[in-house]
């Protein structure tokens, strides 16, 4: 009996040390990063940016958002940006629709920009709460208000629209949104833009609620941000953040179950990923969806060119109609 003891009080020991091992060497490693991706930036006019509003998210924490009110607004546009991002990289497009006579607020999504620890958050869940209360204290009550995330943004917005909570948005219009790292729709270069520490992702998914809950600060995605993107990007993510910023596991499940009006734009020369597989996708899960293939524009492009900035207003006023 006490050899058995001992035994399996060493075999728990040694479990213990596996685990320990694999959370501490499997820390994700930043990639070099694609300088295309970030090109659109480093000359985008910022001369107009609207300063930094604050509201306050349920568990008191002050959250960031830049507001552009038109003169004459025929309708209300929240942008929800990529990953590593804020509110700022949404800048020309939410300039363009406030031309456009759209209301438009860019959200700093926690974790992001200047909303509460950049690269964390305290629960998965926590980005849908706080979208709630986003939408509550500022336009309750409201059914006329569209939601567009764009790239990993997309992601969380197709995985709002599949939740309890999608009545809360008349319509949903996602750009170039991220699905998951093994979906078809995913190129391989995208592993030089975000390098995941997967070995991290299973423990931690292995260990499940306590495990998310004890371990789930650990950064589990490093991305590509050059040193002088620094100060506006998000360069990890942790478990939590990862997992609630973007679709869930099931995705196909998510998308089958959005009954809202949904449209998805992508550029031509996406480098992140497949335009064509965005419609196979989408034939098989949301055949009434609306889909457009923007010529002449890239991932970030989308947001930047004349073109894709066009494409998206065009799509909203479609839509308002």
């Amino acid at each position: 009996m006490k050899t058995s003891a001992v035994l399996l009080v060493g075999i728990l020991a040694g479990i213990v040390l596996i685990f320990a091992a694999v959370l501490y060497f499997s820390a994700p490693k930043a990639p070099a990063g694609l300088a295309a991706l970030d090109a659109p930036f480093r000359t985008m006019d910022f001369s107009t940016l609207p300063p930094v509003g604050y509201w306050t998210a349920r568990d008191k924490t002050k959250l960031a958002y830049r507001a552009y009110p038109a003169a004459l607004a025929r309708q209300t546009v929240i942008l929800i940006h990529g990953s590593t991002a804020s509110s700022r990289s949404m800048h020309a497009l939410a300039e363009y629709l406030r031309k456009n006579e759209m209301d438009v607020y860019a959200l700093d999504v926690r974790g992001h920009g200047d909303s509460g620890r950049r690269g964390n958050i305290d629960y998965i869940g926590q980005l849908e709460d706080d979208l709630e209360d986003f939408m509550t204290q500022f336009f309750r009550g409201r059914k006329d208000v569209a939601l567009v995330g764009f790239s990993s943004g997309g992601g969380f917005v197709l995985r709002f629209a599949a939740s309890g909570r999608r009545e809360l948005f008349h319509r949903y219009i996602v750009l170039a949104p991220f699905i998951r790292h093994d979906h078809p729709t995913t190129r391989p270069d995208n592993s030089r833009q975000a390098q995941a520490g997967v070995l991290r992702i299973a423990a931690i998914t292995l260990l499940d609620g306590p495990g998310q809950k004890l371990l789930g600060h650990l950064p589990v995605v490093a991305f590509g941000v050059p040193p002088e993107m620094a100060p506006y990007l998000t360069p990890r993510y942790s478990y939590r953040l990862w997992a609630n910023f973007g679709m869930r596991r099931d995705y196909s499940a998510d998308l089958k179950s959005i009954t809202s009006p949904l449209a998805l734009l992508v550029g031509a020369k996406d480098e992140l990923f497949y335009p064509q597989k965005y419609l196979e996708t989408l034939a098989a899960c949301q055949p009434h969806a609306e889909i457009r293939i923007v010529p002449g524009v890239g991932h970030t492009t989308l947001l930047s060119e004349p073109e894709g900035l066009a494409a998206i207003a065009e799509v909203l006023e479609e839509r308002n109609e």
